[in-house]
């Protein structure tokens, strides 16, 4: 017979090997998911014929405009808006920051190369980097799939109303501003990205009241 001894370290044993196929399990399913959930990016050609130094409030409805035309709902369209409001508040296409090197609307930078990614894509479809269109293009192909984060966000932000979690959900899942520190943080507490959740990210109050206010612009 065992002893007692033995049989608790069998036991435990046992327990954490059960724990382990138990995390593998959903470790193989939440690949799975996510694979499901990657879809085939589209490349779509968006021509805005308008001089570059137009006025901000201009540049703000061409932006909503075309991401109406491209299938996004009122709410989805104003989430997107209020956090290029915060990553570019002049929607300066050709901004860059100095100290990281980000660029553009959404201020992609070289985490997991999609800023080289943005440049392939331009010089592939033979576009300037430095135009709205040529960002909102590379933006909706990221979100349409070829970005496997991002692509989460594509089918939300076509059918949401609510401009408040668009907007948070754009700064989990597409801008990914995570911080340690700051006063200007906020948590994420959004259902759309579980393993962000916690998680403090730059400026998410403010992408979200900007966001509201287009939403109150754009639709009253």
């Amino acid at each position: 017979m065992l002893d007692k001894r033995k049989l608790i370290i069998y036991i435990a044993a046992g327990v954490a090997v059960i724990a382990l196929v138990t995390v593998a399990i959903v470790l193989i399913v939440r690949g799975r998911k996510r694979a499901e959930e990657q879809k085939e990016p589209r490349v779509v050609s968006i021509t805005i014929d308008a001089p570059a130094d137009i006025p901000l409030e201009e540049k703000e409805e061409i932006v909503y405009r075309t991401l109406i035309e491209e299938g996004y709902s009122p709410a989805g369209a104003c989430g997107i808006m209020g956090n290029i409001a915060v990553e570019s508040p002049d929607f300066d296409p050709s901004a860059v920051n100095e100290s990281s090197g980000a660029l553009g609307l959404f201020q992609w930078n070289d985490v997991g190369d999609r800023q080289q990614h943005f440049k392939d894509f331009c010089r592939e479809q033979k576009l300037n980097w430095n135009s709205i269109d040529s960002q909102l293009a590379f933006a909706i192909y990221e979100l349409s799939g070829a970005d496997p984060i991002a692509c989460r966000l594509d089918d939300f932000l076509k059918e949401t109303d609510d401009a408040y979690t668009a907007a948070a959900e754009f700064t989990a899942g597409f801008e990914r501003c995570i911080t340690d520190s700051g006063k200007k943080a906020d948590t994420y507490t959004g259902g759309l990205y579980p393993e962000f959740y916690g998680n403090k990210y730059q400026g998410l109050s403010k992408r979200i009241n900007k966001a509201m206010n287009y939403y109150e612009r754009f639709t009253h």
